[in-house]
């Protein structure tokens, strides 16, 4: 894709002239689309305009009359105001055949309310970023489109991210702005509708395809946002227009899944993915209604996804985690940079219904966690249970084994370790008195790196 350049629009006097034509002067059945890069809104600025002289009733494509001024008019029928948000770029198209207005943002149909005009023939230029009486528009332009058939919805979305030939039937007027400089905006078609430069707009950064991936409000920034409208476009929450979808798939694996969420943050926070742990392998088992996730590297999101619908219990992430579940998907991802603890627990009221957990990792490694039986018992005994003020804990080993014990609180969060190193085989005991631990109930897990148990206990203080 080539558009590379644009141009800038003080809203003081910028517009670019194309000078009047027969070939411009059509009443119905056209086709008008823009790039637009508002960066404030004022009433009526013009996009395209052919209306300049007092009841001339040229096709105007503009911003509203309506404060704010956020929305889009098209030969006078509007939009709702807030369709528009500054310092983002839009595609707006407008299109009247045989008289009605139809108007579509990013590909999406917009609807429109009042009458529209009755455009007639007239003899006025048409101008680029002005409207009648000097109403400028404050922004970047790119891409000017000007048809004289009436496109269709498929038709504007199969190719408004993409350059044009200039040869296409019914394109009377192209402009790419990819000049990136001097006072002359050419036509890209053989008609030669070139435009010139009046007052003192400055060539910029135009639209461009290749800077696209994760910015998916189109404001030139990645930040969280982004990843909200990623997530609500992955769920179904949003539909998503065509270059939103291309931009969500920022791995260009031609799937949408956490493995695009991850690789964003990782953009966002600059993280360096080759000084985090790797994943190379991931199991996931069932216990207690609950499902237990394990890799050998460092978890920056997860995906959850099942036969139907299933119920997320209260669930306890790291405080820089946020999870969202819509139908069969469920995700979880961090936000801050911080990785899961292994062992993390998800509470399921029906863990049976899991058909796929997907894991991510900081290097843009993704990995189908395989299930595996609940793990091997270790013997693990506590008791007594309930118990004040502390308790026995004993366990066998079969082979020597470095082991791993650990609380956790209902949530599945670590509060603390009891014991990690190696211990010979045979029959463990030893006794353990909580410190710090409020009355309740919690989790004890014995790991030796392979296997694992848990066990509940009630602590009476």
């Amino acid at each position: 894709m080539g558009q590379d350049h644009a141009l800038h629009f003080d809203g003081n006097g910028d517009y670019v002239l194309i000078a009047d034509h027969t070939e411009l002067d059509f009443t119905e059945n056209y086709t008008l689309e823009a790039w637009i890069f508002p960066e404030s809104f004022s009433w009526l600025a013009g996009i395209i305009s052919k209306y300049h002289t007092n009841a001339s009733h040229g096709y105007i494509l503009r911003l509203t009359d309506q404060s704010p001024y956020n929305g889009i008019s098209f030969d006078e029928a509007v939009t709702n105001t807030g369709v528009l948000n500054p310092v983002q770029w839009y595609h707006v198209a407008g299109v009247n055949e045989y008289g009605n207005r139809t108007l579509y943002i990013n590909g999406s149909e917009v609807p429109l309310t009042g009458s529209p005009l009755n455009v007639a023939q007239n003899s006025d230029p048409v101008r680029i970023g002005s409207d009648f009486g000097d109403r400028f528009f404050e922004g970047r332009i790119d891409e000017i489109r000007i048809w004289n058939t009436s496109r269709s919805q498929s038709d504007i979305t199969a190719n408004m991210d993409t350059t044009l030939s200039g040869t296409e039937i019914g394109l009377v007027a192209y402009y790419t702005f990819n000049e990136g400089g001097g006072d002359t905006l050419f036509d890209q078609t053989e008609n030669g509708h070139h435009g010139v430069l009046m007052g003192n707009p400055s060539w910029g950064d135009g639209y461009t395809l290749s800077g696209l991936l994760g910015d998916i409000n189109f404001d030139e920034t990645l930040n969280i946002y982004d990843a909200v409208m990623l997530v609500a476009i992955m769920l179904g929450f949003e539909d998503g227009a065509n270059l939103q979808l291309h931009a969500c798939d920022t791995n260009q694996d031609g799937i949408i899944d956490i493995a695009d969420i991850v690789l964003l943050v990782q953009w966002i926070l600059d993280i360096d993915g080759n000084l985090r742990a790797p994943l190379r392998q991931g199991v996931y088992f069932v216990h207690n209604r609950s499902v237990v996730i394990e890799s050998d590297g460092e978890i920056a999101g997860f995906q959850i996804e099942s036969s139907s619908p299933i119920a997320i219990e209260e669930i306890s992430l790291p405080s820089g985690w946020a999870w969202n579940q819509s139908g069969v998907k469920f995700v979880a991802y961090s936000i801050d940079g911080s990785s899961l603890s292994n062992g993390f627990t998800v509470p399921l009221h029906e863990p049976g219904l899991i058909t796929n957990i997907k894991i991510a990792g900081w290097g843009g490694e993704t990995i189908h966690a395989q299930q595996v039986p609940l793990p091997q018992s270790f013997g693990l005994q506590i008791h007594p249970n309930p118990f004040n003020p502390g308790c026995n804990i004993s366990f066998e080993l079969v082979a020597a084994k470095n082991i791993e014990l650990d609380v956790y609180n209902v949530k599945g969060q670590h509060l603390q370790s009891i014991m990690i190193g190696l211990r010979q085989a045979g029959y463990q005991q030893f006794y353990w008195t909580p410190s710090d631990f409020s009355s309740g109930t919690y989790l004890i897990r014995l790991s030796d790196g392979e296997n694992f148990q848990f066990k509940k206990i009630l602590y009476l203080k």
